[in-house]
């Protein structure tokens, strides 16, 4: 099977953006950013209340944790938009809107594009996710091929030819139909 599209910058940002939600550490980061400081706001408003006596100040620390708890996670997601944005435009500004090439069977994955052409053996693929609107071919070297829906004319083929691929190598085809950056 022969697939031909463009990928654009929204395609690298989901794909960025889908790899940091899946990523432990960042799912740990943003907890603890998101829990730790209301906690600590309020154990400082609760000091002040028990030392000083000073309700003003307990129900300030109380309302600036209150704030934070509900608000930052607001801020977060389009801090980490913004900075995969520009990690897209730094380190991929060759690859965007460049027509590509890729030809899958059993065996390999062949890419060409204007400046090069790759193999990859099938048998490097870790995984194949879907989300609603991109396939992720991912590799175990951690990197990933996008596969963009709205871009692939023949897509239920494509998904057909992947499933079969997945079944083939034995490896897990998910599909995250609930997948939003959140």
């Amino acid at each position: 099977m022969i697939l031909e599209y463009k990928i654009d910058e929204n395609d690298f940002l989901t794909h960025q953006l889908f790899i940091a939600s899946k990523s432990d550490r960042i799912k740990k980061k943003r907890v603890k950013n998101k829990i730790i400081i209301p906690i600590i706001y309020f154990v400082l408003g609760v000091y002040f209340l028990v030392k000083n006596e000073n309700l003003v100040v307990f129900i300030l620390f109380s309302l600036v944790g209150f704030l934070w708890y509900f608000f930052y996670p607001l801020w977060e997601r389009k801090h980490y938009i913004n900075h995969y944005k520009g990690f897209i435009k730094e380190n991929y500004n060759g690859k965007v809107n460049i027509m590509t090439t890729i030809e899958f069977n059993n065996e390999l994955i062949i890419a060409k594009d204007q400046a090069s052409e790759s193999k990859v053996f099938t048998t490097e693929i870790s995984e194949i996710v879907e989300i609603p609107s991109t396939i992720y071919v991912r590799l175990k070297s951690g990197q990933s091929i996008i596969l963009p829906k709205d871009k692939i004319a023949n897509y239920n083929e494509l998904k057909a030819k992947l499933k079969e691929l997945a079944n083939y190598l034995n490896i897990n085809y998910e599909f995250d139909e609930k997948w939003k950056w959140r």
